[in-house]
């Protein structure tokens, strides 16, 4: 009985793990596809925080990414996720990049 939870146990750890990187990739994908609409450089994503949720969407988790608009200042924003659904963006106010020849 002790083998058969053992092995119940070591099946769920992997399938967290799984789901955890599964989350993460299409969260860095959504992040990317995010600063291309808005024209900014990406610099670096990572995962802030997790929470366990009853439900379909049982994984909530919110990643920060730095990014670029003028390649001089640097600033950082967060995505929030429910499961790979749902994502909800909150950008700093930031300072956009002008081109000379606009006049």
């Amino acid at each position: 009985m002790t083998d058969l939870l053992f092995i119940l146990f070591v099946v769920l750890f992997f399938t967290l793990i799984w789901k955890l990187r599964q989350q993460s990739e299409h969260a860095k994908t959504l992040i990317e596809q995010h600063c291309v609409k808005l024209d900014l450089q990406l610099l670096s994503v990572s995962r802030s925080n997790f929470n366990f949720k009853l439900g379909p969407n049982f994984l909530q988790a919110s990643f920060a990414f730095e990014f670029s608009s003028d390649n001089e200042n640097s600033y950082q924003g967060k995505l929030y996720l429910s499961g790979l659904h749902r994502p909800r963006y909150e950008l700093p106010v930031y300072r956009s990049f002008d081109s000379n020849d606009s006049f």
